[in-house]
């Protein structure tokens, strides 16, 4: 039973944001539900025992998803319902006691009754003043009364329509999955390698994969050695749910019509720096494939911090060429976009420079870069990035499917310095390590680097990159020396100043039909660069 202080305190607006969480629960069930529909669809000309068994386990799992879909389309009704109702019984409660504190002779009871203040020795009001008081106190508290007996069956409403949504009610207890197919948090091998890390997705059943995706896609989305459509799924699934919530904060912020320096305004710039990243995100999986540019899977990302986000295009499990960039200093989640254009160029560029073979580039923002000059002098962020790069790169060959891929590792500016740092402190499984626009890379020659026997490493630099003008002694000697003994490769001019170095030359490498795009294209595909 709903009592009078319990109806006070209540926050309606909590009803609403459950009621749009199993919405949106409800909407990803079911397009579960027409994901596994398509992928029966893909089996159609599969025959014999094996085919069958396998249409009949997809229609099961899908009458599954489907149902439980049926009825949490019951939940938000109830819960918006009982919102409503705990909002007309609030604004009645709330009219009640602005009257009784108006007129001072009145008093609101921790039961919810209102009383009659009696009168002492000097109070001069008549019988009759006096009685109109005790009336008025009598029809508020019947007010306060009718106000709980709403809410109340509101909520005993309320009650019944969730019980008859239960997954008892349903006859889905654990049929979605099946009992004994449900992976538990201590199943995940979240600390394995990433090649043991795939053995054992590989030994889950579809049932129990299904399960991992949609009960621990946190984890699930981030494992490296979980295969990329995989990530991607469960990815999404999250990625859905916190765009919602970001972009809900943000009108809720601007309704609010914050003033400048407040922490809600500094709040909502944060959002719509998040935003910005999030939208490009979203607009990269949501593209259109073409014919050099194909689909796109959210291998992870995170809002927390400055943000990070992993997104290939292209799938990195079945292409020839993998091709994945490092930025550097300034990256965050609110500035993908433009890495991601980069992308776009790598890919049209490997597409005209071998025609033939099937690429993919992955977008790694996947460290805390160092957000201004200044803090990248440090080596801290590299040394910090390092083991989540190099696990990343043991990923993409432990899920790669076929002939190993051609795998290519391309720094650039402080990128440079943390793949330089990965490939210090532990081994580097990658067949090309590519440093642009460097300003060193914690090592003083190519020797240090623990990298395949037959790797390459290349690299190279604008002739007028303000970088270089680094000191040695910030990370060590730039592997465009000589002596550092890479490969050099020719990497333009890039716009001069007056001075002769500029900042522009730093960001020029990726324009179309450019010396330095044309060889990094040559390297993606498995070529020498001039």
């Amino acid at each position: 039973m709903v009592s009078f202080a319990q109806l006070r305190s209540a926050e309606p607006a909590s009803f609403d944001n459950l009621a749009s969480k199993w919405s949106r629960l409800a909407g990803e069930l079911s397009s579960t539900d027409s994901d596994l529909a398509s992928a029966a669809r893909s089996l159609a000309n599969w025959s014999g025992e094996a085919a069958d068994t396998a249409r009949s386990h997809i229609g099961d799992v899908r009458g599954g998803y489907s149902t439980a879909a049926e009825y949490i389309e019951k939940i938000p009704p109830a819960l918006r319902t009982l919102s409503d109702a705990v909002s007309e019984a609030q604004k009645t409660v709330n009219n009640v006691v602005e009257t009784v504190e108006s007129s001072g002779r009145l008093q609101v009871q921790t039961d919810g009754t209102v009383r009659a203040i009696p009168g002492g020795p000097g109070d001069t009001r008549t019988d009759e003043e006096k009685q109109a008081a005790s009336d008025l106190a009598e029809e508020l508290t019947g007010k306060i009364s009718g106000a709980l007996s709403t809410v109340n069956e509101a909520d005993r409403t309320a009650v019944s329509a969730l019980d008859k949504a239960t997954p008892q009610s349903a006859g889905l207890e654990l049929e979605a999955t099946g009992e004994g197919n449900v992976v538990a948090p201590a199943d995940i091998p979240r600390d394995a390698s990433a090649a043991k890390v795939k053995e054992w997705w590989d030994e889950l059943s579809p049932t129990e994969q299904e399960s991992a995706i949609y009960t621990h896609g946190d984890v699930i989305g981030g494992l490296d050695g979980i295969p990329a459509e995989d990530r991607d799924r469960a990815n999404r699934i999250r990625f859905t749910e916190e765009y919602t919530q970001c972009s809900e904060r943000r009108d809720e912020l601007e309704n609010l019509g914050p003033s400048e320096y407040s922490p809600e305004a500094r709040e909502l710039d944060e959002i719509d720096r998040t935003l910005r990243g999030l939208d490009a995100v979203h607009e990269r999986l949501e593209r259109e494939p073409t014919a050099t540019r194909p689909e796109a899977y959210l291998l992870d990302f995170s809002t927390e911090g400055n943000g990070r986000g992993v997104v290939a295009t292209g799938n990195p499990d079945t292409a020839d060429n993998v091709v994945t960039s490092v930025p550097g200093t300034g990256s965050n989640l609110s500035r993908i976009g433009g890495e991601l254009d980069k992308a776009d160029a790598l890919l049209d560029q490997a597409a005209q420079t071998d025609r033939g073979s099937s690429n993919a580039a992955v977008t790694w923002v996947g460290y805390d870069a160092p957000q201004d000059l200044g803090a990248a002098t440090k080596a801290d962020y590299a040394e910090d990035a390092a083991g989540d790069l190099r696990s990343f790169q043991e990923g993409l060959r432990a899920t790669h499917e076929g002939e190993a891929s051609n795998n290519t590792l391309i720094g650039h500016s402080y990128g440079s310095t943390v793949v330089g740092h990965s490939a210090q402190d532990g081994h580097l499984d990658v067949d090309n390590a590519v440093f642009i626009g460097s300003p060193g890379v914690g090592a003083d020659h190519v020797s240090e680097l623990d990298l395949p026997d037959d790797a390459d490493v290349y690299a190279g630099t604008a002739e007028n990159d303000i970088i270089r003008s680094t000191l040695p002694f910030i990370h060590d000697n730039q592997p465009v020396n000589e002596d550092f003994g890479a490969e050099v490769f020719d990497a333009g001019e890039g716009t001069d100043s007056w001075y002769g170095y500029s900042t522009e030359a730093h960001s020029e490498y990726w324009d179309e039909n450019s010396t330095p795009l044309r060889n990094l294209g040559r390297i993606v595909v498995g070529e020498s660069p001039s």
